[in-house]
């Protein structure tokens, strides 16, 4: 996983509220060792604002951001990870469409997007997921791919870009995609989130296709 840009607020408060939090438990510490008058065996460090605050960001990085309270989120940021499926269609060999699996791993401050066809593999690089509205809302990431040792032989290890939105109801990835050069492809992603947990790409293709049965 790598690190990923975002303009969410809480990109700039959180930090100062978990600081805020880890210099409260120090001081409630030192408070209640002087009235109770008892303290850590000398092996045990006394705790201190830094190691708090490394504990509180990292519970909060790992589990505390996507929970909401009384309908509240404590982060803007959303929550992607999970196994997608859905279609690709792209401008090789005058239109095609291929199905394929994209498998994101979050937290509030790492990323690793992932994507997965019968013929090649996908990897982030770098990342933004933006929550304001306009041209930068969404995920977006620049990827490199790999084809699979049984693809065809015009296909060629290659960069490219994918623009994705996230739909109101946070199950469907829907956007565009372009390959840099020697590919020079472009297309459209239109991704179904089938598991909140990583699926290889069969048990993705079967979940999607019930998943359309019952919409149907």
């Amino acid at each position: 996983m790598h690190s990923y840009a975002s303009d969410s607020i809480d990109r700039r408060l959180a930090p100062w509220g978990i600081a805020i939090c880890a210099i409260g438990a120090a001081y409630l510490y030192s408070i209640l060792s002087r009235a109770y008058q008892f303290s850590m065996p000398w092996w045990f460090e006394t705790p201190s604002i830094m190691l708090v605050y490394g504990l509180l960001h990292w519970i909060y990085d790992s589990w505390l951001w996507k929970l909401k309270v009384s309908g509240f989120g404590l982060s803007q940021i959303p929550k992607c990870t999970g196994t997608w499926y859905g279609a690709v269609r792209s401008s090789h060999d005058g239109n095609t469409t291929i199905e394929g699996m994209l498998v994101v791993h979050q937290t509030w401050s790492r990323i690793a997007v992932e994507f997965q066809s019968e013929s090649s593999a996908s990897y982030s690089r770098m990342t933004s997921l933006n929550v304001t509205p306009g041209a930068s809302q969404g995920l977006i990431y620049e990827y490199t791919n790999d084809p699979r040792a049984d693809a065809k032989e015009t296909m060629h290890a290659h960069r490219g870009f994918a623009f994705l939105r996230l739909s109101a109801d946070g199950s469907w990835l829907e956007g565009d995609y372009y390959t840099g050069r020697d590919r020079t492809n472009f297309g459209t992603m239109r991704l179904r989130l089938t598991s909140k947990k990583r699926l290889d790409l069969e048990e993705a293709k079967k979940e999607y296709a019930r998943l359309e049965r019952d919409a149907a």
